[in-house]
């Protein structure tokens, strides 16, 4: 008897799962928030530390006491340290601002161009990353003079320092979209430098990019859609395939990731005793996602802490109900209802799973994400953002921001408004030195990083 497959679904994720425990989030960030209390005051160690403890501290009188000690860093006496201390900074690949030439953005958009009588422009910047390369890369504060910045985050919870490494440099906050609708009353612990808006990056999908076959003339029965990181824990799909039919035809989508590719995910699936012959597809375009998806009747997001998920969302507007962990913490786990997808649990999930296809026809993921959370809608609903804002702080708002789609990268909904933008694109590449990378496709950012990586 081979145990090697048991001995695997006893063992794997054990770790991932010890992390998120609550109790052991708790001792984390207490642990965190009491390293930033006994620090000297005024001093980069309390700050880090502080930052850190509100990734996870979400006991209310604890948060109470956060919130207290972070305010001199975020409006009062101490509100320059984070920028001139360079708190968290090293998670970004630098230490030093003048270390090198500026860097350009990739996965960003400029939605608005600055107008007369001080009517600033915006700029839409996906992820964290990227946000860092604008603070430690550019004069930010002139920047920040003349746009308003929308920070996309990439992760739940989000890096804090990286949110609060503009606390000196404008009046104005950086409007933070969530990867998890419970970040908004965490973030808030920012304001006024950070507010959150409830907008996921997965909310800016263009229904128009994805035309669904017929139910039943799909040919794909199970798509994942994932890159090959531990963290999306194929291996649960695996598990449960070793107990379904051997004819399903399942097909994953993905990406290498640092220290797992292709050959490690056959391995895997093999170790499971998967006995489908499953499909792996490496760096599709987008417009090849969207036609495996559009042909799949049931896709599965098993991940059990990530941002929002795009792919969830994507599959909706394919057409295609997905099945989620229960146990997951990931953005787009909102948008499960009795119309667009189910939640599973490991235990039982091969008969979860199968039943789930039995009924798939029955969804309408599709519909239900047209009337909430189109790229129109999304963008409407961000343009209202601002402008209330504009108006609130008395700041001039007489043109909306074009509006915004997301296809492997923020790209126009509209080429009419990429055409319009083009000199204010120029403008500020001119004026700040700001350089927006344009997305080649998949493939060739692929082979970009592995020249890079070589």
């Amino acid at each position: 008897m081979n145990l090697l497959p048991i001995w695997r679904s006893l063992t794997v994720g054990v770790l991932q799962d010890i992390k998120d425990n609550s109790f052991v989030s708790w001792i984390w960030s207490h642990f965190y928030l009491a390293k930033g209390l006994i620090a000297p005051k005024a001093t980069p160690r309390r700050l880090d530390a502080l930052l850190k403890s509100c990734r996870r501290l979400s006991f209310p009188p604890s948060r109470r006491l956060l919130a207290s000690q972070l305010k001199p860093f975020i409006q009062g006496e101490y509100k320059h340290l984070a920028t001139e201390a360079q708190v968290g900074w090293e998670r970004y690949g630098k230490n030093n601002r003048e270390a090198c030439s500026p860097r350009s953005l990739n996965q960003s958009l400029l939605l608005k161009a600055p107008g007369p009588n001080g009517e600033k422009g915006v700029i839409y910047v996906s992820f964290e990353y990227n946000w860092m390369r604008l603070v430690m890369d550019y004069d930010l504060r002139s920047i920040m003079k003349d746009y308003y910045i929308v920070c996309q985050t990439s992760w739940s919870p989000t890096d804090y320092a990286a949110l609060i490494a503009s606390s000196s440099l404008s009046t104005d906050p950086l409007f933070v979209g969530v990867s998890n609708f419970c970040d908004i009353d965490m973030i808030k612990i920012l304001s006024p430098v950070a507010m959150p808006i409830p907008i996921l990056a997965c909310d800016w999908n263009d229904p128009n990019h994805f035309m669904p076959n017929p139910h039943a003339n799909r040919s794909i029965d199970i798509v994942m859609l994932a890159n090959w990181s531990r963290t999306k824990r194929h291996w649960l799909l695996f598990e449960a395939l070793r107990k379904m039919p051997k004819e399903l035809r399942v097909v994953f989508i993905g990406r290498d990731a640092p220290g797992r590719t292709v050959s490690d995910l056959r391995r895997e699936a093999k170790l499971f005793g998967v006995k489908q012959d499953i499909e792996i597809h490496k760096n599709l375009e987008n417009k090849e996602v969207a036609e495996v998806l559009c042909d799949s009747k049931i896709s599965t997001i098993l991940t059990k802490r990530e941002g929002s998920c795009v792919a969830v969302t994507e599959s909706m507007f394919s057409g295609t109900p997905v099945a989620m962990s229960v146990d997951g913490h990931v953005g787009a786990k909102a948008y499960i209802n009795e119309r667009t997808g189910i939640l599973v649990r490991r235990n039982g999930l091969a008969r979860q799973l199968m039943q789930f296809l039995e009924t798939s026809q029955h969804y309408s993921p599709r519909t239900w994400a047209i009337e909430n959370i189109s790229s129109e809608i999304t963008s409407e609903r961000l343009n209202k953002i601002l402008r209330e804002y504009a108006h609130s702080s008395g700041q001039p708002w007489t043109r909306d921001i074009a509006k915004l789609c997301w296809r492997y990268v923020p790209d126009y909904l509209y080429e009419t408004d990429k055409i319009n933008l083009r000199s204010a694109v120029s403008d500020l590449r001119i004026n700040f030195g700001v350089v927006m990378d344009e997305f080649l496709g998949e493939r060739v950012t692929a082979e970009k990083r592995n020249q890079s990586s070589s």
